[in-house]
């Protein structure tokens, strides 16, 4: 069953060949990655996962990060940072918090095991194909990853004013990260849609001349007529995603106009004992690290947080302007910036974790503190609108494109 496929990329129908373990399938037209086998897939993710959710149990309930100075200490959770923004009237910064480091990959692990635990006993629970549906579109937005980089930052920045504890939570978060990514390697996602088809779905018949249609989440190749939702995870198919150039073109000229809040007005205002408040840009905080010695720090903060949201604009509006004037070569290329586009956008999030974790860890009295500024609310819808934008972006136009001038 689904053997036969349309790349996501692309859309060229072709046989996905037999691949033993540990071998990777790859469209020979765009180079998109079809499949990765993995060894004893299931049990392993499985394994993994029932270890995510111990040490995320543990990360979220026990003491994070202490700090202290003139005699001042003050401990902080995972979760002190959320509530700081709510109480600072930040809540909607302190929701994609909560939702991006928290909600979303609990929410995965959780979902995961549902299907997965059941699929061991060759069960398919109720709603399994619509639970793995879900967590595969999510995927983009769970950034723990990300937050152990703000981690890092935050602590960097703090060395030289304080002394900083970790506690037991920080040590279980860095180990919930490789367990994640282990989980996330050991997923062979082929597989488990292979074991959620619905029994006598067959392959469409190829060469019959009929139009065919790839659902978007589990591609799943289906005959176009009379197809509005997905017979195996009940998405609702079309042959391309709609109003994609529109709706990108729309969130493009949304981010850019948010970047220029995003970067003239501070992120952070820090009031100490005997001096003025003092606001902190993004570009400041650059400044900051690198005039301190820490330039390895300052070139993550300013390739993530000034470089990547500036490129990514500047190659989404590149790609929408080569489908507008038809260009006609570099389909391949235009594909590869596309697939750039999806994967480094989500690390622009790490100055948002950054201020969270700053917010919370100094509030020492009257001896300091900082609060967020305005700036980054606008560049955390900055970079949330970018990822809509990436994600609405259709890469089979470019193709499409492509066949009309060869045609």
């Amino acid at each position: 069953m689904s053997r036969i496929i349309a790349c996501h990329d692309c859309d060229l129908i072709q046989t996905m060949p037999p691949l033993a373990m540990g071998m990777v399938a790859q469209c020979p037209r765009c180079g998109a990655i079809l499949r990765r086998t993995q060894f004893n897939s299931i049990n392993r993710t499985v394994g993994w996962l029932l270890a995510g959710v111990i040490l995320y149990a543990l990360a979220v309930s026990l003491p994070f990060l202490a700090m202290q100075t003139q005699g001042v200490s003050n401990q902080i959770s995972l979760t002190t940072g959320i509530v700081t923004l709510y109480r600072q009237g930040m809540g909607g910064l302190g929701l994609v918090v909560l939702l991006t480091c928290l909600v979303v990959p609990l929410f995965s692990m959780l979902g995961l095991l549902y299907v997965l635990l059941p699929l061991l006993k060759g069960l398919r629970p109720p709603w399994a194909a619509q639970v793995f549906a879900l967590t595969q579109r999510l995927k983009p937005w769970g950034m723990m990853e990300v937050y152990m980089l703000a981690i890092l930052i935050s602590m960097i920045k703090l060395a030289k004013m304080a002394s900083l504890v970790p506690g037991p939570a920080l040590y279980s978060l860095i180990v919930l990260i490789f367990v994640l990514a282990a989980a996330l390697v050991s997923l062979d996602s082929h597989l488990i849609w292979e074991k959620l088809t619905p029994p006598g779905l067959v392959d469409p018949p190829v060469t019959s001349g009929a139009p065919l249609i790839s659902c978007a989440v589990c591609h799943l190749l289906l005959p176009a007529a009379n197809r509005p939702c997905c017979p195996r995870c009940g998405v609702r198919v079309s042959p391309r995603k709609p109003n994609s150039l529109s709706r990108c073109w729309a969130l493009v000229l949304s981010s850019a106009i948010l970047w220029l809040p995003a970067n003239l007005l501070p992120v952070t205002i820090t009031q100490a004992l005997g001096s003025p408040p003092h606001a902190d840009t993004i570009m400041s905080g650059v400044i900051y690290f690198f005039q301190t010695g820490s330039w390895h720090i300052a070139l993550i903060i300013f390739i993530a947080s000034l470089l990547v949201p500036i490129a990514k604009l500047m190659i989404l509006v590149f790609l929408l302007l080569s489908l507008r004037f038809g260009w006609r070569t570099g389909a391949r290329e235009r594909t590869r910036l596309y697939r750039l586009t999806e994967i480094v956008g989500r690390w622009s999030m790490v100055d948002v974790y950054v201020v969270s974790i700053l917010v919370a860890l100094v509030r020492l009295g009257v001896w300091a503190n900082i609060k967020a500024g305005p700036g980054i609310a606008y560049f955390a819808a900055l970079v949330i609108l970018t990822m809509f934008a990436a994600s609405s972006f259709d890469p089979r136009l470019i193709w499409d494109q492509e066949r009309k001038n060869n045609g």
